[in-house]
C-alpha cells in the first residue's frame, strides 16, 4: 500500500514539475513578444525604421508566433520547439536592432 502511494506521489509530482517548466517556457515565449513588438513600434515611432521595415518585422514576429501556436497545438511546448522560437526570437531581435540602427528613416526624419 505504502509503495502504490509513494508511486502515486512521485507521478503526480514529476508531471506538475513538467507542467510548471512547460508554463514557464511559453510564460517566456509570450514576454519576449511583447518586447519584442514594443521595440518594433518604439522605433518606427521615433523614425528610425520606414514602413517596410517596420511590416517586414512585423511579418518575423507573425511567422515566430505560427512557430509557437504550431508547437501548442498538443498543449505542451517540448524544450527542442522552445529552443527553435528562441532561435527564432534572437534573430527576429538582431533584425531590430540592425535594421534601427541602418541609415534608412521615415521620410519626416530627414527634415
Amino acid at each position: 500500500m505504502k509503495r502504490v502511494l509513494l508511486i502515486a506521489l512521485a507521478v503526480m509530482t514529476t508531471s506538475t514539475a513538467a507542467s510548471a517548466s512547460e508554463a514557464g517556457r511559453r510564460d517566456r515565449i509570450d514576454a519576449r513578444e511583447a518586447v519584442q513588438k514594443y521595440r518594433i513600434q518604439q522605433q518606427r515611432d521615433r523614425g528610425n525604421l520606414t514602413w517596410y521595415e517596420k511590416q517586414r518585422l512585423n511579418y518575423e514576429q507573425y511567422r515566430i508566433r505560427q512557430m509557437e501556436a504550431y508547437a501548442k497545438r498538443d498543449g505542451y511546448v517540448s524544450r527542442y520547439e522552445a529552443r527553435r522560437i528562441n532561435n527564432a526570437q534572437n534573430a527576429a531581435a538582431r533584425d531590430i536592432y540592425r535594421q534601427s540602427h541602418d541609415d534608412d528613416v521615415t521620410w519626416w526624419k530627414i527634415w
